[in-house]
């Protein structure tokens, strides 16, 4: 699949800029997560303790992503 440069772009940022959202508001996250479950599923979902570490992980693992796309794409 060829991808242009604005494409690639987008994708590398757009992964950065989820891997610092989740490194700075997971708790705003997990609430959306939690409105999320009780609207679309009609599911009551209840984070557990760690969850915010759970969620800037998550986030670190985005950037690590976004570095290696930013590499491989450009």
């Amino acid at each position: 699949m060829d991808l242009t440069r604005t494409e690639r772009q987008l994708l590398w940022i757009g992964a950065a800029l989820a891997g610092v959202l989740h490194l700075l508001v997971p708790g705003l996250l997990l609430s959306l997560a939690r409105l999320g479950y009780r609207w679309v599923l009609s599911v009551e979902f209840t984070p557990q303790d760690g969850a915010r570490r759970r969620v800037r992980l998550l986030g670190v693992g985005n950037l690590v992503v976004a570095a290696v796309l930013r590499r491989l794409l450009d």
